[in-house]
């Protein structure tokens, strides 16, 4: 143990020094065990001292102190006692708390040290004697040492002691005083306790449950519910003109002549050069020809020489058919001054004739729209919903349509020349079913899963709201949000026995986690309920909100 000037003393424990200076309160002298108690939980602090003055009410009785000594461990604080009266600080000591003469001690001025009964006996020190408890355990006194200075004393100075008979006198009504408290403490007490029990709003709790193919009955634990894929077969034909064209064209073929006007060198042409129209239709010859030079015929007359060669065009079809001279143009290459070309003869021989066929193209048609065909049919089984159940939901979303089978192969179509054909197709069409009914009770009995420990649902109360269902594949989800009051269980007799013998504010704080709660004590210095269950009255309540609880809460389950 350490003096509050660093001197070390022997002993288990260390005297509170300044650093762990306590919240000083000053009681008056008609400050009763009950206003004593209320000042005590008001502090904030863990370390308390009360300054008693003389004559105060509360120095009457050991069980005030005692009541005090167990307020303060309730609540976890240390509670000292500062009194200038001998006879308060040995009251005080016998209960189990540590005294001091006056608050200079207190303080931790250089004389004060703290010390247990046994070493004060030991040491033989001036100042109050060293006092145990009638259970064994040791008071922590603190003693004064003789100094030249007075030590300062809290309260009235006490009055002269006049003769022994005034002592005796004394001590004889403080013991009558004790002996009447204990009596009162244990046969006056009761306790009249109203419990109204608490209510609050459960939720909204955001729940999911799913419909699934492979839940057979609905489930609270898995939050699913069955669901059913259902059939439909679906049938679509129809006849389709064709637009497709087989187109027959012939080449026109004739004759051109070329000239050469060059009298130094003859003309070599050869097949499949190209000779065309001023309106660029073309022709290739079919052989090669030469022209010698040209000759000149006294006096000066130019003769060229000439070859004729067959030919074809180039384009099949009627535009080949040319008349007598339209071709004039020479092959690229040859100097159109020095060489000629014309046909001398209309060509003839081109054509174009057209007859109806299957087109590829028909045969992409006619799938395309049987295939539309056959899901406006496939969507009307469904929205007809023939063979479903009542009160079941079919979700589009979820609407598939097989495989179609065509009535013949499409591919026999293409090329043949017909003016109509007539296809078909064939699938079966499947989409899920849920009856919805279920999802209100699996949300209803996840609700009073979820409620808590220690509360039950109110009757009536829940109210469930389904959201708009969502599919995906073979699953539909129902989100849905859940709502209910809670209240408190309470068990009046075991609450009872919890509460017996209780500081009042361990009692409050028990029931403080039911409900809001009224506890009126008697006498009303009382502070402790009564250990005897017939002394005491426990009403509980029908639930109810709690004044200070806010609307819309969402309490944790």
């Amino acid at each position: 143990m350490t003096r509050p000037g660093g001197t070390d003393m022997p002993g288990g424990t260390d005297t509170p020094g300044v650093a762990d200076a306590p919240e000083v309160v000053y009681l008056d002298v008609d400050d009763e065990i009950t206003s004593a108690a209320a000042r005590l939980r008001r502090t904030e602090a863990e370390r308390v001292a009360f300054v008693l003055p003389y004559g105060s009410r509360l120095a009457t009785s050991r069980i005030n102190f005692r009541l005090l000594a167990r307020e303060a461990g309730t609540r976890g604080k240390r509670l000292e006692i500062v009194a200038a009266d001998p006879s308060a600080r040995a009251l005080a000591g016998s209960a189990g708390l540590t005294v001091y003469p006056s608050v200079a001690v207190l303080e931790g001025g250089e004389a004060a040290v703290a010390w247990t009964a046994a070493e004060a006996a030991a040491a033989g020190s001036a100042g109050t004697p060293a006092t145990g408890t009638s259970d064994g355990t040791e008071t922590r006194i603190i003693a004064v040492p003789k100094v030249a200075d007075p030590i300062p004393t809290v309260g009235r100075r006490p009055p002269p002691v006049r003769t022994r008979t005034a002592l005796i006198a004394a001590l004889v009504v403080v013991a009558l005083l004790a002996v009447g408290g204990i009596g009162a403490f244990l046969y006056l007490p009761s306790a009249t306790i109203v419990l109204t029990p608490t209510a609050e709003a459960f939720g909204p709790l955001s729940l999911t449950v799913q419909a699934r193919t492979d839940v057979s009955q609905p489930d609270a634990a898995t939050m699913s519910v069955p669901a059913r894929t259902y059939q439909f077969p679906v049938t679509a034909s129809q006849t389709f003109t064709t637009t497709g064209t087989k187109v027959t064209e012939a080449k026109a073929t004739g004759s051109v002549t070329f000239s050469n006007f060059d009298t130094g060198r003859s003309n070599r042409i050869d097949a499949g050069s190209i000779v065309a129209t001023d309106s660029d239709i073309e022709f290739r010859t079919l052989a090669t020809v030469t022209l010698p030079p040209a000759t000149v015929e006294f006096p000066f007359t130019l003769r060229p020489s000439t070859a004729s060669v067959a030919v074809e065009a180039i384009q099949a079809g009627v535009s080949g058919n040319v008349g007598v001279g339209a071709i004039d143009n020479v092959p690229k290459g040859e100097n159109k001054n020095l060489t000629k070309v014309t046909n001398p003869d209309p060509t003839t021989g081109g054509t174009h004739t057209e007859s109806p066929q299957v087109s590829q193209q028909d045969v992409d048609a006619a799938m395309t729209a049987l295939t539309t065909a056959l899901q406006g049919a496939f969507d009307t089984q469904v929205r007809d919903a023939a063979g479903v159940p009542a009160g079941t939901t079919l979700f589009d979303e979820t609407k598939a349509l097989g495989a179609a089978t065509p009535s013949l192969d499409p591919a026999t179509l293409v090329g043949q020349e017909v003016g109509t054909f007539d296809l078909g197709l064939q699938a079966t069409g499947t989409v899920l079913g849920v009856d919805p009914a279920p999802v209100t009770a699996v949300a209803e009995q996840a609700l009073a899963n979820q409620v808590g420990a220690g509360w039950q649902l109110q009757p009536g109360t829940t109210r469930i709201d389904v959201g708009t269902p969502s599919a995906a594949g073979d699953v539909v989800t129902f989100p849905v949000t859940a709502t209910a009051t809670r209240a408190r269980i309470v068990d009046h007799d075991a609450l009872l026995a919890q509460i017996k013998g209780l500081v009042l504010a361990e009692a409050r704080a028990k029931l403080d986690d039911y409900g809001q709660v009224q506890i009126t004590l008697w006498p009303d210095w009382v502070s402790t309920i009564p250990t005897n269950a017939d002394r005491i009255s426990l009403t509980i309540g029908s639930p109810a909100p709690r004044p200070s609880a806010s609307p819309g809460t969402n309490p944790t389950p």
